[in-house]
């Protein structure tokens, strides 16, 4: 009887003991693949200068936009959306520029406002003081919510990133009131040289109040 007891002792342990083992051995590998993701990404920041793409815009309210990005790192964007709604969103490092074609108006906006400004800035970092960063990988997807610390707010830039071959699928910019816009990038072309023109903001003329 005491034989028995002893064997059923060891069965009972044996048996924790690989359960233990087997989620160690998952979560180490999961640990791994984050691991391996946060260097694929900030390899991919730190070889960008540029990117050219087109991109498909569904906002919160399931409207659709077209248009073309361009980016030239650091600093400088051009989102250039076709018609009808014909808005230019420029920036050279300081502001980003709104335009409205149609109407012929032009607002500023300080680029540190902006969740763009993490993207524009290059200046991503897992370990900043100043921002968190939420890394997941599932499915080929990875996806890096970043957030600025100091902004209480829901405020925040996701961008997903497809693992193979490594490039942007698109990003996500969620406001303070919780919508999301999101943005697909379509024929992306990277680090080719382009025109500093792009970055400039349409020169609309001064409007004639002589009768």
């Amino acid at each position: 009887m005491k034989k028995e007891k002893i064997i059923y002792n060891i069965i009972w342990v044996s048996f924790w003991l690989v359960i233990l083992l087997t989620s160690y051995i998952k979560i180490s590998n999961a640990s791994n693949q984050i691991n391996d993701s946060k260097l694929k990404v900030e390899k991919f920041f730190k070889t960008l200068k540029s990117m050219k793409a087109n991109f498909i815009q569904v906002g919160p309210s399931g409207n659709v936009s077209n248009g073309k990005i361009y980016l030239d790192l650091p600093g400088k964007l051009r989102i250039d959306y076709e018609k009808p709604n014909d808005v230019l969103i420029t920036s050279k490092g300081f502001w980003l520029t709104i335009q409205n074609r149609n109407s012929k108006t032009t607002n500023n906006i300080p680029l540190d406002s902006s969740p763009f400004s993490i993207l524009i800035k290059k200046k991503l970092d897992f370990q900043s003081k100043f921002l968190t960063t939420d890394l997941k990988n599932k499915s080929g997807i990875i996806s890096l919510k970043i957030s600025r610390r100091e902004n209480n707010n829901v405020e925040g830039l996701t961008l997903e990133f497809l693992e193979n071959p490594f490039n942007l699928k698109k990003w996500i910019i969620e406001d303070t009131f919780g919508e999301s816009t999101t943005v697909l990038i379509q024929k992306a072309v990277y680090n080719e040289k382009l025109s500093h023109l792009l970055f400039f903001p349409d020169d609309f003329p001064e409007p004639n109040n002589s009768d």
